[in-house]
């Protein structure tokens, strides 16, 4: 089972640059939208293309070429077929008289010849403006002054799949039509025909195009990103964040949840079930295809997480780089690829998440020069969900200590708290409330806390978890599940004495 399109399409990223791109037709621009190979060749852009078009009240979407059309080659009839001469046409012998004067003109031989069939059916026009002109029922030489005609009131948004046209030129073998120079042709003309026509940007016919960045001719892109008054490009770049990651991942659990017929989780559970969501949005980032998968197979032990990873990636339609990927520091916060990065971005190597580019899990699994890529990854998905939790604790626990102790509080601000503000012994208990978890322990190690076994055992715990976690460490299965089952303890017990 795989992730749907339309489950794709609905993510609060995608909606979010859907929405920017109603806006863009809306205002009278055409729009491209880039993505990258894996999204069209997984049939998602066919959905995503359907979904942004249908934004507009007004719209028209152009067939792509069959492959009827493609293949198809127009008879060629029948060539002239050489007879000799004929019998009736051959001339009379020079200063020949037969005796009779008749009157009649030499006769000069002329070549016979079979006409040339007439039945044969002409090839029909299958170039992206005569299926336009075909939509609009008009030919295809008016096509364009249709669209922008002062005196029609219908202006569409004309939807058209730059994919399909290439694969169409491609398989015709002519080079004139290949990557994309018809659609190129067809916005040039539609520009030049709306600002001839005087018409105003609401009012002009506006294009969607879909493509892959093959598919277009090579810097047409950057060509139309500099014509801001008639066009807008959007790259699926940093469009599938965070967000968007734990919500595919979310919708997996509750799949899991209501098959197996689970009605409630008890705390412990809760939290190892935030940190095993964390942990796949956090691996497989801004790939959600390779989220539903992973969130679907792994167990949620650290001991299983790299083979199903493996496994998972097995069906993936990225493929590994040949040589060594290097990506610059903050090439993510832009809202388009840099141009020396693009085709590692269309071949699906390279994304922006979160603000911050990302490379694919297939990039680095399994390459041991970056073996630890995947411990720093779980370590950062642990420590987002825990430290939360450790922080709260720490916050319970330094209240507690109030009454648990066994010498003034500020002296016990001198000796366990780092760097007190000046003038903390007139709010001594607020300034107490600040302490970190390691001088909690140290104190009841020495006798000035007398806090009972159970708040000791967790501050044990606590300590060492944040140890672990902020040096990058991975807190593994029996270190993990005894830190929440502590924490789930202490929270029962916490609510309990309210």
């Amino acid at each position: 089972m795989e992730l749907s399109a339309r489950a794709l399409s609905e993510l609060p990223g995608v909606r979010r640059q859907i929405n920017r791109i109603a806006a863009d037709l809306a205002a009278g621009v055409h729009c491209l939208w880039l993505f990258p190979d894996d999204l069209v060749e997984g049939g998602y852009a066919e959905e995503l293309h359907h979904v942004a078009l249908c934004a507009a009240p007004d719209r028209l979407d152009i067939p792509a070429r069959s492959a009827s059309e493609t293949s198809s080659v127009p008879s060629l009839g029948v060539l002239p077929e050489q007879t000799g001469w004929a019998l009736d046409d051959l001339p009379l012998l020079e200063d020949y008289d037969d005796g009779f004067d008749l009157g009649r003109e030499p006769v000069f031989p002329r070549q016979r010849s079979v006409p040339r069939l007439t039945g044969a059916p002409e090839a029909p026009e299958s170039g992206l403006l005569a299926r336009l002109a075909g939509e609009l029922s008009v030919p295809p030489r008016e096509a364009v002054d249709t669209l922008v005609d002062p005196d029609r009131r219908w202006r569409p948004v004309i939807g058209v799949r730059a994919w399909a046209e290439s694969a169409a030129s491609t398989a015709s073998g002519d080079p004139e039509q290949e990557r994309g120079r018809e659609v190129a042709r067809l916005i040039r003309s539609l520009n030049a025909a709306a600002k001839q026509a005087g018409l105003l940007p609401e009012n002009r016919p506006r294009l969607l195009v879909t493509a892959r960045v093959d598919d277009l001719p090579p810097r047409f892109p950057d060509e139309l990103e500099l014509d801001l008054a008639t066009s807008a490009v959007h790259w699926w770049w940093g469009t599938v964040d965070r967000l968007d990651s734990a919500t595919v991942v979310s919708a997996v659990a509750a799949d899991v949840s209501r098959d197996t017929h689970r009605r409630g989780e008890i705390p412990r559970d809760r939290i190892l079930r935030a940190v095993r969501d964390e942990v796949v949005s956090e691996v497989c980032g801004p790939d959600p295809v390779l989220g539903w998968r992973l969130a679907r197979r792994w167990d949620g032990s650290q001991g299983t997480l790299e083979d199903s990873l493996r496994a998972c990636l097995d069906g993936v339609r990225v493929v590994p780089p040949q040589e060594p990927l290097t990506v610059p520091s903050g090439v993510g916060s832009g809202h388009r690829p840099a141009t020396g990065l693009r085709p590692a971005w269309a071949r699906g190597l390279l994304q922006a998440w979160d603000g911050r580019s990302r490379v694919h899990p297939v990039v680095w699994c399994g390459d041991r020069s970056r073996s630890d890529h995947l411990k720093i990854l779980v370590s950062q998905a642990q420590a987002r969900v825990l430290l939360p939790w450790i922080e709260e604790a720490r916050q319970r626990m330094a209240l507690r200590a109030l009454s648990a102790a066994t010498r003034p509080v500020a002296e016990l601000i001198d000796l366990y708290v780092e760097r007190p503000p000046a003038g903390y012994r007139t709010r001594a208990q607020e300034v107490f409330r600040t302490i970190e978890v390691g001088p909690l322990l140290r104190a009841c190690r020495q006798g000035h806390l007398n806090l009972p076994v159970e708040d000791r055992r967790l501050l044990e715990h606590l300590v060492r978890a944040r140890n672990v976690l902020s040096h990058r460490g991975v807190l593994y299965d029996r270190t993990l599940h005894i830190l929440c089952d502590e924490l789930a303890r202490a929270d029962q017990r916490w609510t309990g004495d309210m």
